[in-house]
């Protein structure tokens, strides 16, 4: 069976980075190659809506009460973003991965195609799922990332294999068992797209004092339904995630961007620095002065 395991490691050779751990950019647009040669303890970061594929080494995720573990033979699928807990395991060599964002256009182009035949379509359109699932690696799936991988070195494979692969991988995902993490963004009368554009607009304004009446309101469901469905598809209370979302991003204007710490906090919608560096510290186990020691640094 085909793994990807050689061919994203001579991938790593070709970019010629020292660095133990970092992104880089494919050539390919909507893909990026990640790698880490040493294990992570368990942190917080900010998951964007994508797949996460490991061809060598493995991860471990924690997201509202469930763990996922994703490695060569598992792959993530987020039709979300999500502020995740991961630690890197770097059993039998470096940890070495490709990141794939959703490509709404082609995404809806395909469900377009196709939607009667996928039998996706959902009879009760108030109920909400998971945005984030675990899909093994296998078959065609494998197939069309190992062709997306070998068109890398070539640059006109490049230009020609590597678009169709990353079509054909959406593709296969949405024939998958979770299909539906993906096909349910296209639909726009559903609680999971419903709650996939209050996320949009949380990511958007989150520097803003919002709150989850408003929301509701927005979305056109009352804040019990609001509040059920959005935990249902995230895993976490509408509250809790839009601080954990402040959290990351200011993490990241500190770490990115050198800002100060009262900067940060304002930056993030924090009218108080004592209350953002308390729960900044009880969040990443560290106070915000101290943000350049935590990991992920280079998460994309």
């Amino acid at each position: 069976m085909k793994t990807l395991a050689p061919l994203l490691e001579e991938l790593r050779k070709s970019i010629g980075s020292s660095r133990t751990s970092g992104v880089a950019p494919t050539g390919v647009p909507g893909a990026t190659f990640f790698w880490n040669d040493e294990p992570l303890r368990r942190a917080p970061l900010l998951y964007d809506t994508g797949l996460v594929i490991i061809g060598q080494g493995r991860k471990v995720g924690y997201l509202g009460g469930r763990r996922f573990q994703y490695d060569a033979d598992t792959c993530l699928v987020l039709g979300v973003p999500v502020p995740f807990e991961c630690e890197v395991h770097v059993d039998g060599g470096p940890l070495l991965g490709v990141r794939i964002d959703i490509d709404l256009t082609v995404l809806s182009r395909l469900v377009v195609r196709f939607g009667p035949q996928l039998q996706l379509e959902r009879a009760d359109a108030s109920s909400a799922h998971p945005g984030v699932q675990p899909l093994p690696m296998k078959g065609e799936l494998l197939a069309a990332t190992a062709r997306l991988i070998e068109s890398l070195q070539d640059p006109m494979d490049r230009e020609v294999v590597g678009p169709a692969a990353l079509e054909e991988i959406l593709y296969r995902v949405l024939r998958s068992e979770h299909g539906r993490v993906l096909y349910d963004l296209t639909q726009h009368h559903t609680h999971y797209s419903t709650i996939s554009r209050a996320l949009e607009r949380m990511h958007r304004d989150y520097r803003e004092s919002l709150n989850v009446e408003e929301l509701a309101r927005e979305s056109g469901m009352s804040a019990s339904s609001f509040h059920r469905a959005f935990k249902a598809v995230t895993g976490e209370s509408p509250l809790q995630y839009l601080k954990k979302t402040r959290l990351l991003k200011a993490k990241a204007a500190l770490v990115f961007e050198g800002m100060r710490v009262e900067e940060a906090a304002y930056e993030v919608g924090y009218a108080s620095p004592s209350q953002f560096s308390r729960e900044f510290k009880r969040y990443f186990q560290v106070p915000p002065s101290e943000a350049q020691s935590l990991p992920y640094s280079d998460a994309p």
